[in-house]
C-alpha cells in the first residue's frame, strides 16, 4: 500500500493558492478560466473580478470579447448548477456533470403538474426557437406558447431558468449576451461546435483538473464542487485510482494526483502572503470542510443565506477580513471589516489588489474605510 503523504495545512493551502493563479498569475483570463474549470458568474461581474485576480488581461471588454465576438468562453450553467464562465473547450466536461441532473429536472417539472410528455415538448423545441440567434425568455415564450399552449409560458419566462435549465442540462442551451439588462440564450450546437463525449470519461477528467487545481480533497470534497451524485463521484475516483496519491494533510485523509508529489511536499506559504478575492470565488467553493480558510465563529459572515458568499481578504490563505464595495461612476466605495488582527502593512497589499481588480471594471479610484469586525 503506498504510504500517504504528509503535509501541513499551510502546505495544502499554498499548493492551492499557486495552482489556481493567486500567487503567480495566469498567461491569460481563458487559462484561469480552464484551471477553474470555470469562474462563477451568477453575478457577472463577480467572475470578471474572480478572473482578474488572477490574470492581468481580464477585463470588462476583454472578457465580453471572448464570449460573444472570438467564443473562447462560454456563459452557461455548470457545476452545482449555477452560471459559470467556462472555456469553450471544457464544454463536455460541464455537459458531463450536467446530464446526472436532467432526470431531477424531468421530475421536478412533473411534480409541478407537467405530464412528461410537456416536459419533453418543451425541452425539444427550445432550442428551435433559436435557430436564428439570440432570444429571451419572453421571445421564447411569444414563439412556442402559440405552438404549445398557455401552460408552457411559465415555464419559459421562469426566472431561475425553468424549462430553459433543462434544454441546458440537455447541451442545447448556452446564455447570450444581455439585451436591456434582460438575459438572452444561444443554441449551443449553432454557436460552437459539438462532438460527442464520453460522460464517464469526462467526470474523471474532470476530477483530475480539480484535483490538479484544488486538491488535496476527497470525494466529499469533489461532490461539493461539482454537485454531481455520489454513484458519479465515487466512479470518477474509481476510473482515475491508478493516478492517484493518498495525501494526509495534518492527519485528514486526502487525495492528491501523484504527479503532484512533489509539487505538494515543497510548496510553501509566503510569508504574509495577502489573498484578495471578490464574491463566489471558486477558493472557497471548493471543499466541503472550509474551516483551514475560514474559522466556524465566522462561517456565517462568508457563507451567506441564499448561497451568496462574501468577497474576503485572506493571510496566508487564511480568513482575517471581508469586504464589500458600493460603486460611484468610476469610483469604488470598500468597507473592509477585519476578523483577526490586521494591520496597516497587509491593509495597503490588499488596497494594491482591490486596485488591480476593480481595474478590470472601468474603477480608477477606490476608497476604504475599515469597519469594527
Amino acid at each position: 500500500m503506498t504510504v500517504p503523504l504528509s503535509v501541513t495545512r499551510s502546505q495544502a493551502l499554498a499548493f492551492r493558492l499557486d495552482r489556481q493563479h493567486l500567487l503567480v498569475p495566469a498567461p491569460d483570463a481563458l487559462a484561469a478560466a480552464r484551471t477553474l474549470v470555470g469562474a462563477q458568474a451568477q453575478v457577472h461581474s463577480a467572475a470578471i473580478l474572480q478572473l482578474r485576480a488572477r490574470s492581468p488581461d481580464a477585463t470588462e471588454a476583454s472578457i465580453r470579447a471572448a464570449l460573444f465576438e472570438e467564443r473562447r468562453l462560454l456563459k452557461m450553467w455548470g457545476q452545482r448548477g449555477t452560471l459559470h464562465l467556462v472555456a469553450s473547450d471544457d464544454v463536455d466536461l460541464i455537459l458531463a456533470v450536467r446530464q446526472t441532473v436532467v432526470e431531477s429536472y424531468r421530475r421536478w417539472g412533473m411534480n409541478e403538474g407537467l405530464t412528461a410528455e410537456q416536459v419533453d415538448a418543451l425541452a425539444a423545441t427550445i432550442p428551435e426557437a433559436m435557430a436564428n440567434g439570440p432570444v429571451s425568455r419572453n421571445d421564447l415564450a411569444s414563439a412556442l406558447v402559440p405552438r404549445l399552449g398557455e401552460w408552457a409560458r411559465p415555464w419559459l419566462e421562469h426566472s431561475w431558468g425553468g424549462a430553459i435549465k433543462l434544454a441546458a442540462a440537455l447541451g442545447y442551451v448556452c446564455h447570450g449576451p444581455e439585451r436591456d439588462r434582460e438575459a438572452t440564450f444561444l443554441r449551443l450546437d449553432h454557436w460552437i461546435p459539438l462532438a460527442e463525449f464520453d460522460p464517464a470519461r469526462c467526470r474523471a477528467e474532470l476530477l483530475r483538473r480539480y484535483l490538479t487545481a484544488f486538491g488535496p480533497a476527497g470525494p466529499r470534497d469533489f461532490a461539493k464542487f461539482t454537485g454531481l451524485p455520489a454513484a458519479a463521484v465515487h466512479a470518477a475516483f474509481d476510473a482515475l485510482r491508478p493516478e492517484l496519491l493518498p495525501v494526509a494533510v495534518e492527519g485528514k485523509p486526502a487525495w492528491a494526483l501523484a504527479a503532484d508529489r512533489e509539487a505538494l511536499a515543497a510548496a510553501e506559504m509566503p510569508p504574509g502572503e495577502i489573498t484578495v478575492l471578490p464574491l463566489f470565488d471558486p477558493f472557497l467553493l471548493a471543499h466541503a470542510d472550509t474551516t483551514d480558510i475560514v474559522p466556524a465563529r465566522h462561517r456565517s459572515l462568508v457563507y451567506r443565506t441564499a448561497g451568496w458568499i462574501s468577497a474576503v481578504i485572506l493571510r496566508e490563505g487564511r480568513l482575517v477580513a471581508v469586504w464589500t464595495h458600493r460603486r460611484r461612476g468610476t469610483a469604488w466605495d470598500v468597507a473592509v471589516t477585519p476578523l483577526a488582527r490586521f494591520g496597516r502593512q497587509p491593509l495597503r497589499r490588499a488596497l494594491r489588489r482591490l486596485n488591480h481588480m476593480a481595474a478590470a471594471v472601468g474603477v480608477n479610484e477606490i476608497s476604504i474605510r475599515v469597519e469594527a469586525g
